[in-house]
């Protein structure tokens, strides 16, 4: 370790952009968020640290801001007059509180990986120590399916980077961090909560499609990263002023009418598998019964929301809405799933969502993945794969995650109620 590990921070931002996707490139968008998040963290309290994989120009960029000059580990330094998005950072940088000093490697080192992540965290903490740790993810994603569209060859055109993946990744952190930021569509999943719930203490992610339009308001967000500020207090002040900027102007939300964003106290995730796994016994029992099963089935039909191309309700259909789905089960009276709902639903409202914000009611605090079933709803979704080379292999990784193994929900998930189309 260097001597910046005499200067620990406060705080320090370990930002990780995967701009390289083989549809729809984020080089332009990412450019921006970065200088801004740069633009914001050039003062003495606070570290920043960032990795970029970008389209183009091809290869993978480092960047720091310290008060004290980080080690080239592996990747060349570059001087950062030579790249329009470093130059322009480089011009805000005030020389007396932060070294700006950035980094390139020309292979394509695939973000996706979950070793590539791993090493950048490293990279953060060596050369940017601080007491704690906000970590910001930026890319496409595919929710409980996991981040990040890296390109690749194969039956699959991009790689992800799993839940599992990301989990562990973030347990190279000395400490769990503090908080876990997503500017990620559909991140906002219990199956994302409970994989984290060991790596991080609060996190802050949208249940429908983020969009790629508009530079969040970094400057107000850098304000809550005070000496001794609690997590907690970080990840609520954050939330609620990214809340206000999105709320301030539609072209804020790119033209969606809700961006729906929720902190989620992931230390309440464990107290969320004994009611969940319940409710997982007396749905499947209810498919004995075909009344039940219908009843069972309108309800879980009620609680998906939103569409990939309905920019008025902006999700997934793949996903439904938790405190909604809850709902509608705990309604039907007498059925045995009725009393495990209202338990399950109480403690996601009352323990894991800290604070949710909607310009909308459609969603309601966070998500679970439910295979869709009506053929419009196979259309619309983003995340359950189209081809069934792809979808066969999300389905044996889902069966894989945490949640799943804690909860059963995959046999719910992965099998869901049948209904007319």
């Amino acid at each position: 370790m260097n001597d910046a590990s005499a200067a620990r921070k406060p705080w320090t931002v370990l930002a990780y952009t995967v701009a390289d996707d083989p549809d729809h490139p984020l080089d332009h968008s990412a450019e921006k968020e970065l200088k801004a998040l740069c633009d914001a963290a050039d003062f003495g309290a606070v570290s920043l640290a960032v990795q970029v994989d970008f389209d183009t120009p091809k290869g993978v960029f480092r960047g720091s801001l310290t008060t004290a000059p980080p080690e080239s580990r592996g990747f060349e330094d570059i001087r950062a007059e030579d790249h329009v998005l470093w130059k322009s950072i480089l011009g805000e940088v005030d020389a007396q509180r932060s070294l700006l000093r950035v980094q390139m490697e020309r292979k394509d080192l695939g973000a996706a990986r979950a070793n590539v992540l791993r090493q950048f965290l490293r990279f953060g903490q060596r050369e940017c120590p601080a007491e704690r740790y906000v970590v910001f993810f930026y890319g496409h994603a595919s929710g409980p399916f996991g981040l990040f569209n890296d390109r690749a060859t194969g039956a699959r055109k991009f790689d992800t980077l799993r839940l599992n993946d990301l989990a562990g990744s973030l347990e190279t952190t000395d400490d769990r961090a503090g908080v876990v930021v997503f500017r990620d569509c559909f991140m906002n999943t219990l199956e994302t909560a409970y994989q984290l719930r060991d790596t991080a203490e609060f996190m802050i992610a949208s249940q429908a499609l983020a969009p790629v339009g508009g530079v969040w308001p970094w400057h107000r967000f850098m304000a809550t990263l005070a000496p001794g500020a609690d997590p907690a207090d970080v990840g609520l002040s954050i939330v609620k002023r990214l809340a206000g900027f999105l709320d301030e102007d539609p072209a804020h939300r790119d033209g969606f009418a809700a961006v729906p964003y929720s902190l989620l106290d992931l230390s309440a995730a464990d107290a969320c598998t004994a009611p969940l796994a319940t409710l997982v016994e007396a749905l499947d029992a209810a498919r004995a019964d075909p009344a039940r099963s219908r009843a069972c089935a309108a309800a879980l039909e009620a609680a998906r929301v939103g569409s990939t191309t309905n920019r008025q309700i902006p999700g997934d259909p793949a996903l439904l809405d938790v405190p909604t789905m809850c709902e509608g089960l705990a309604a039907l009276s007498g059925d045995p799933v009725a009393a495990p709902a209202r338990a399950f639903g109480d403690v996601v409202r009352s323990r894991l969502v800290r604070w949710h914000h909607s310009q909308t009611t459609f969603h309601k605090g966070t998500s679970l993945f439910y295979k869709p079933v009506r053929k419009r709803d196979l259309k619309l979704t983003y995340i359950h794969a189209e081809d069934e080379t792809v979808a066969a292999e999300d389905a044996a990784y889902y069966q894989r995650l945490a949640l799943s193994k804690a909860t059963g929900w995959d046999r719910i998930a992965l099998n869901p109620f049948p209904v007319t189309d």
